[in-house]
């Protein structure tokens, strides 16, 4: 198959499908493709905010002392093949048309000799999807998503990465990226509320299925804002005989912080910097040094991948690592795209993403004027995130996000105007018919800032319209 042959193939086969996490339909295509992820070292970053911007701290530390690092982002934003890359040299290098058309054809070949082996998982509802046809298993059909991450693994397997830093799609335990077995190091960005019709309904439930990725006696890193999620992975450590560390907000001071970057010490490090703004980056970076530290203080300070004969060392200098902070690039993220007007965007979509958000609105454009176009999907806090806004900005332009997934413009202007009459405000929620529309409203206020957040899948928009 040709790329497009390859992407249509990936699309018909998903008609009507429905996700029903698992790792049995996952672990059968990997098998049959030959077990590609078992011959690569990862580092698995699991969580609900910041996973992007840690696995990009982390890549460009690795990646800065010339290692050929993989990485699997999720979802992608602004290119088709984003999330399957891998950086060395300070060069990010995406997946080709003609690589991903070779692996999808592979894959293809192993779904189809498991329609024919009847190696299908029963539509029990355990994993996989139940939609027969096309010559594919009746009972239990690769998800687009668990495609991609067999594309991913054979890919990262051709390119020989020295190291693949892979993020999870939504949870942990029952993630497809969950199959991996040679773990180097287990990450758990900060849990919160998101996906609670497939992680739980409280914040140690979701906790503990994002903690399914910690293997035995692998080394975990987390960083926490809630002591029930803290506790639990620390709980999921203990039981699987982990040593691990959490990075605690005492041991950071911020010396100094703007939209160009931030200069802040950690633990023993004096002034590190880090190119992306945004003040909740800088946990984001120490989370990286505790993931670091730990591989390079992990017994033996070595990890067997593939055979016994096979070892792969993680030592760095502290040189290293903050070379590889101050050169971490990750879009979409409080990153400014215009500067007349200056336009930022930011991936903030669910309360805890937003409580960050607004503190670094609030640190950087103090006492000017700020304008937001916001859009969200209907599965989010949007009411909490509403009343978490309050009165920061003058005027919210609404926009139903490109998603079937995606709440109405008039739904998320109302909750937002009903959260600023209940603190005895003014309506300031406008709901517009289209991204465009609201970014041509946007430009009547000629001396504020402009902000875009809620859903990645306004970000591209953004880009295409102000770059």
């Amino acid at each position: 198959m040709n790329y497009r042959e390859a992407t249509e193939y990936v699309k018909r086969i998903q008609v009507g499908a429905k996700i029903k996490p698992g790792l049995a339909v996952t672990g059968k295509l990997m098998q049959l493709l030959g077990d590609p992820q078992a011959g690569l070292s990862f580092v698995h970053v699991a969580g609900t905010n910041g996973k992007g911007s840690t696995a990009a701290f982390i890549s460009s530390i690795y990646a800065s002392a010339g290692w050929k690092v993989g990485r699997f982002v999720s979802p992608a934003v602004f290119r088709e093949r984003e999330s399957i890359q891998y950086e060395q040299d300070g060069k990010t290098v995406y997946i080709t048309e003609e690589e991903m058309a070779k692996h999808l054809t592979a894959i293809r070949a192993a779904i189809e000799e498991m329609a024919r082996g009847g190696d299908g998982v029963p539509a029990d509802g355990v994993s996989g999807n139940d939609v027969p046809g096309d010559g594919v298993p009746a009972g239990g059909i690769p998800t687009e998503f668990e495609i991609e991450t067999a594309a991913a693994f054979l890919a990262f397997a051709d390119w020989k990465c020295d190291l693949v830093v892979l993020e999870t799609g939504m949870g942990g335990r029952l993630d497809a990226t969950n199959i991996i077995t040679t773990t180097a190091c287990a990450v758990i960005t900060p849990v919160a509320m998101d996906h609670m019709k497939f992680l739980g309904d409280t914040i140690g439930q979701i906790a503990c299925e994002k903690a399914g990725i910690i293997k035995e006696h692998v080394p975990v890193v987390m960083c926490q804002h809630d002591r029930e999620a803290a506790d639990c992975i620390a709980r999921t450590c203990r039981e699987r005989g982990c040593e691990w560390r959490e990075v605690v907000p005492d041991n950071i001071h911020i010396r100094e912080s703007a939209l160009s970057g931030t200069r802040f010490d950690y633990k023993q490090y004096r002034d590190l910097r880090i190119s992306v703004p945004g003040l909740y980056q800088v946990e984001n970076a120490c989370l990286a040094i505790e993931c670091v530290e730990m591989l390079c203080a992990s017994v033996g300070n070595s990890l067997f991948t593939g055979d016994s004969s096979s070892v792969q060392r993680f030592s760095l200098s502290e040189d290293m690592i903050r070379r590889g902070l101050a050169a971490a690039r990750w879009r979409g993220r409080f990153e400014v795209i215009s500067e007349k007007p200056c336009v930022v965007v930011d991936g903030a979509h669910n309360p805890d993403g937003m409580d960050g958000f607004l503190n670094s609105v609030d640190t950087y454009f103090k006492g000017k004027e700020k304008i937001a176009v916001m859009g969200v999907f209907a599965d989010k806090d949007y009411h909490a995130m509403a009343h978490q806004i309050g009165h920061t900005f003058s005027r919210i332009y609404t926009v139903t996000p490109p998603s079937e997934r995606g709440l109405a413009a008039e739904e998320l202007a109302n909750a937002l105007n009903e959260a600023a009459n209940a603190e005895k405000a003014a309506d300031r929620a406008v709901a517009c018919r289209s991204l465009s529309e609201a970014f041509d409203l946007v430009k009547q206020h000629r001396d504020a800032a402009i902000f875009v957040f809620g859903s990645l899948s306004l970000l591209k928009g953004a880009y295409d319209y102000w770059g």
